[in-house]
């Protein structure tokens, strides 16, 4: 489908995407207005790095980024929060984790501690204990691997004290000519000492050097904003719900109508008709208000037109070949098909045509009570019977057992009515067969006996094509078929089976008459056709009569005439 198509869709049930976005707006306001308010505080946390210039500090700030990751997800850990809970009575730890999160600022040192809850003064006390006790555990852990860095350290000191101590408590031997000459190889206490006295002093350096950097490392962790109350909820966000329940809407709206449209059979313009079966548009027939004229329309009645477009498409259809018999039917029953039959004869005979109007509906005829005829009186099922007789009159002998049509007269059967140019043939008798009635070789006599007849044009008013063979049978042996389609209860499926029926008896379809259009608007072509009819009528009462065109002048000229009367197929 194209994007007209679409819209087209989206135009013609604008009111249930409007439903959709009312429902669903509504249905955020309120949700909005009775969901309990949710607050949210958030103390921030900076996860400070001492740097003294040296390798190892370097690589700490080149780390700081992981750090400050770490940090913010063992602020929210298990241990943090079954602390803060047990402070609380009637606050789980579960219930704290479902509150308490954590987030990282981009390229920086800083990490938040979010808290939300109902209160907003119980959200903000949290937050500040979440962020306090996250210090504490994290300033004993520090203190812990301090503790143990220096515990080696600690003991080596302590040995060499020991040993120093030990040396010092020896006494000094004296000097004699035999050990004179061990002196070269042994030493003496005092001698010994210096050494782990060197040792000592490099293990206390060490050690100082040690609690310096632990010292410059601790407290690492520093709140530089501590959590506030804060008064405006965070939930619900009103606008923003209404605004997203309206766009929701908008969007949920436009799925169910496209939906809804492949779901739908029924045809509602003449435009899905067309994208359905192709057909060429000939009129289109407005609903008609109770209590005005359905046949023969007069005056300024929205259809006089539409009829008049009717018998000029048909006119133009029949350039290269002329249309003299034509069929009108419909897919299904009551959809005015009759009626569109009637008034086409009428105007026909109006334009001076001499019009011949057949009631072939041999199993619900109506044409008769139209025209105010009697019941009782001989129509179409009396001709094709007496066109089967073979005593009928004939100029040839009778022995040949040969019947001339020609010779056949079908005016006991065809009646005048107060409308000049339009005579009518009402059904007559309902035989109990009428497909064999149309499938005989009477039925073949009856056309040709309609050949002598002196009328231009003949039209049909048949039974519905689906269900029933008679339509079929008489679509292909007239010049053209119209069919009828109601709006109002049409379906695609039947559309679509009335065109195979059609293509299969190797019907000449004219066009389509679209039936029961919902009332005109201010745009539309009945509505012009109307404002310019009334003010042509006062222009002509305005106007001085030498200005008028005589009729006697007016011609028609097809190479000027208006595209508008022209069914969409010959444009």
């Amino acid at each position: 489908m194209t994007f007209g198509q679409y819209w087209s869709i989206v135009v013609q049930r604008w009111y249930l995407i409007l439903a959709c976005c009312v429902l669903v707006g509504i249905g955020a306001t309120l949700v909005s207005l009775f969901i309990t308010p949710v607050y949210r505080s958030a103390v921030l946390i900076q996860v400070a790095i001492h740097s003294s210039g040296n390798q190892s500090d370097i690589n700490d700030l080149l780390a700081s980024n992981q750090l400050v990751q770490t940090e913010a997800q063992l602020a929210t850990s298990d241990p943090i929060v079954k602390e803060v809970a047990i402070h609380h009575p009637g606050l789980t730890s579960v219930q704290l984790a479902n509150m308490v999160s954590s987030s990282v600022k981009l390229n920086t040192q800083l990490f938040e501690i979010d808290v939300q809850d109902t209160d907003a003064q119980r959200a903000a006390t949290l937050a500040n204990e979440v962020a306090q006790t996250f210090i504490q555990h994290q300033e004993r852990s520090r203190q812990q691997e301090d503790k143990e860095a220096q515990k080696p350290l600690q003991q080596e000191i302590t040995t060499t004290q020991h040993q120093i101590d030990a040396l010092k408590i020896l006494p000094t031997p004296s000097p004699s000519p035999d050990t004179s000459a061990k002196g070269a190889t042994d030493s003496s206490p005092t001698e010994q000492i210096t050494p782990l006295q060197q040792h000592y002093n490099q293990w206390q350096l060490a050690l100082a050097q040690l609690e310096l950097s632990q010292a410059q490392r601790s407290n690492f962790l520093l709140i530089v904003q501590p959590a506030q109350v804060n008064p405006e909820p965070v939930q619900p966000k009103f606008w923003l719900n209404v605004g997203g329940g309206l766009v929701a809407g908008l969007v949920l709206g436009l799925i169910f109508v496209l939906i809804w449209d492949q779901i739908d059979q029924r045809i509602y313009t003449s435009e899905m008709l067309q994208q359905l079966v192709d057909w060429p548009i000939l009129a289109l027939i407005s609903r008609v208000p109770t209590g005005e004229r359905i046949i023969h329309p007069q005056g300024m009645d929205t259809n006089v037109e539409a009829y008049r477009i009717l018998r000029s498409n048909i006119g133009f259809a029949g350039v290269d070949k002329p249309l003299r018999s034509l069929m009108v039917t419909s897919a299904l029953s009551r959809e005015g098909k009759s009626t569109v039959a009637a008034n086409l004869a009428i105007y026909m005979a109006l334009a001076g045509k001499r019009t011949l109007l057949i009631d072939a509906d041999l199993l619900c005829p109506t044409l008769h009570e139209k025209f105010s005829i009697a019941a009782g009186k001989p129509g179409l099922s009396n001709a094709i019977l007496a066109c089967g007789m073979p005593r009928f009159p004939t100029p040839f002998p009778r022995t040949t057992g040969v019947i001339n049509p020609r010779s056949i007269s079908i005016a006991p059967f065809i009646h005048q009515v107060d409308i000049p140019n339009l005579s009518v043939m009402p059904s007559g008798p309902l035989p109990p067969n009428p497909s064999e009635l149309f499938d005989s070789q009477a039925m073949q006599r009856f056309f040709q006996a309609l050949d002598t007849y002196g009328v231009e044009t003949i039209i049909f008013d048949t039974s519905p094509l689906l269900g029933l063979s008679e339509a079929m049978m008489l679509s292909a042996k007239v010049d053209g078929t119209i069919v009828v389609a109601d709006l109002s209860c049409i379906h695609k499926p039947d559309l679509r089976q009335a065109q195979s029926l059609l293509v299969q008896a190797g019907a000449h379809l004219v066009g389509c008459v679209l039936n029961q259009q919902p009332p005109p608007t201010h745009r539309s072509a009945h509505s012009l056709y109307r404002n310019y009819r009334w003010r042509s009528q006062i222009e002509k009462n305005d106007a001085k009569p030498s200005l008028f065109i005589q009729p006697q002048t007016m011609a028609f000229n097809p190479e000027t005439a208006s595209g508008s009367a022209v069914g969409q197929k010959y444009k």
